[in-house]
């Protein structure tokens, strides 16, 4: 994963027991994502915000972060 980008993202349908929203992170190249531990919260808003803004953080604008969720959905 060195050499790949990692992007931020919420998927709506992970949450955890409470309702709290659960961020994912995406990996170029691979198919899928992995779930983290952390909750972001039960407002999708403010969840997304977050992932924004750590993304933002490692270089990456929403759509460039949007375009690797996305071929994570092909494994492209």
């Amino acid at each position: 994963m060195a050499d790949k980008k990692a992007v931020y993202f919420i998927n709506e349908l992970v949450k955890d027991k409470d309702g709290g929203y659960i961020p994912c992170i995406a990996v170029e190249g691979e198919r899928g994502y992995y779930k983290t531990d952390w909750n972001w919260g039960n407002d999708i808003g403010l969840a997304n915000q977050i992932a924004d803004e750590k993304n933002a953080c490692l270089g990456f604008t929403p759509k460039e972060a949007i375009l690797i969720v996305l071929g994570t959905m092909r494994g492209v």
